[in-house]
């Protein structure tokens, strides 16, 4: 696992716009279609911001969520409502979970599905960003929650108990599939997490270090500065 470490946000985000570059050229040249997995909450806005100003070809790029609340799509809340802000104006096709469907369990049956759909079997993304909480928490794999157990679902609903919520997420089988995954992640309270993942502590128990990849990169994008 590769660690990036950085003082200022300027140069982390130019760091991983680089790195989009470098991974997203030769993905639209080998496979004609660049497909990512973003990472929700609002640690992860700048960059997208910064991304949705490059002269990229967007019509050949295809970004999914990793995870989302159990919430509307306009909801102050929504991973989604988030990420379509962010890449206002840039064409790019999001593809959303349908909340709006009767229950977590059928809407994320129904996002695998379409996972499996665009990208194949086994469905490899790109690239997969994830973000990592307070609690060590990724995606919406938070600490003792039935996903952190899924086996054979790529994309899981979730119950949180500690917020009284539904989630959908990806599973570890998803992520283990990912041809690149960057952690980004920024202040202090998230060190002793990237610490332990960069050293890959053994005694680490939290759900952001049980992350692998079969056959692709891990990366981690911290900034220092809150």
């Amino acid at each position: 696992m590769i660690l990036h470490e950085f003082s200022e946000p300027t140069p982390w985000l130019d760091s991983m716009v680089t790195a989009w570059e470098a991974l997203g050229g030769p993905a639209l040249q080998a496979r004609g279609t660049f497909h990512v997995s973003l990472s929700g909450g609002s640690t992860p806005k700048p960059l997208y911001q910064r991304l949705a100003q490059l002269k990229w070809p967007w019509s050949a790029t295809r970004l999914y969520l990793g995870d989302e609340r159990w919430v509307t799509p306009d909801h102050k809340d929504s991973n989604y409502r988030m990420v379509n802000e962010a890449f206002h104006g840039t064409g790019v096709h999001i593809e959303r979970v349908h909340s709006e469907i009767a229950t977590a369990e059928v809407g994320a049956r129904a996002y695998e599905k379409q996972i499996r759909t665009d990208l194949g079997d086994p469905p490899r993304f790109d690239l997969i960003l994830l973000g990592i909480g307070d609690d060590g928490h990724t995606s919406s794999l938070f600490p003792e929650t039935a996903a952190l157990k899924e086996e054979k679902l790529l994309i899981a609903p979730n119950f949180v108990s500690k917020l009284g919520v539904w989630r959908i997420t990806s599973t570890y089988t998803l992520l283990r599939y990912a041809r690149a995954i960057w952690f980004v992640t920024r202040g202090p309270s998230k060190e002793p997490y990237i610490r332990a993942l960069a050293q890959d502590d053994p005694k680490a128990t939290f759900p952001a270090a049980k992350v692998r990849s079969d056959r692709g990169t891990i990366e981690i994008y911290h900034c220092s500065q809150p």
